[in-house]
């Protein structure tokens, strides 16, 4: 799991656990495509890497018989978590094949990096302080258009 991804997840696991202690309301999951043939893949720059050959490399994969599908296919696990009443917080949902490539839409697996749940509160002040968008944890939502004090006196004002 790319660092990225894995990231996704971890926010997406602390915003279920806030939300469930906090009483804030929230289902909160994630979910990836698995191997799904589109654009993304070799459209980026270097697909983040530096190396010009990735493309190449990526081009080559994605002819690889069987171990692809269409965009369809991978859309349907982010339309499930997002969508489906059997959906649950805190879960994390792809493709029930071989590596989690290409299947029906099912509980995926997380790894032990993204179950951590130090990181995760890590990555989640981090991103208060990043975004200057506090949320509290353990009493109620505040309201992100109202200005919150960040402890240094100065304006913590959500950006949007």
């Amino acid at each position: 799991m790319r660092t990225r991804n894995r990231n996704s997840l971890i926010f997406a696991d602390e915003l279920q656990r806030r939300s469930s202690r906090a009483g804030w309301g929230i289902l909160s999951n994630a979910a990836h495509p698995g191997a799904t043939r589109t654009n993304l893949q070799v459209s980026g720059p270097n697909f983040g890497t530096g190396r010009a050959d990735h493309n190449l490399v990526m081009w080559l994969a994605m002819r690889i018989p069987g171990m692809w599908q269409d965009p369809p296919e991978g859309a349907s696990p982010t339309l499930y978590a997002a969508t489906s009443p059997a959906a649950a917080g805190g879960e994390y949902y792809g493709p029930d094949g071989w590596w989690e490539l290409k299947g029906a839409t099912a509980m995926a697996k997380k790894s032990a990096r993204a179950l951590d749940e130090a990181t995760a509160t890590r990555l989640w002040r981090v991103s208060e302080e990043l975004t200057r968008v506090a949320y509290g944890a353990g009493q109620g939502m505040t309201d992100p258009h109202v200005p919150v004090a960040n402890g240094d006196g100065a304006d913590s004002s959500p950006l949007i």
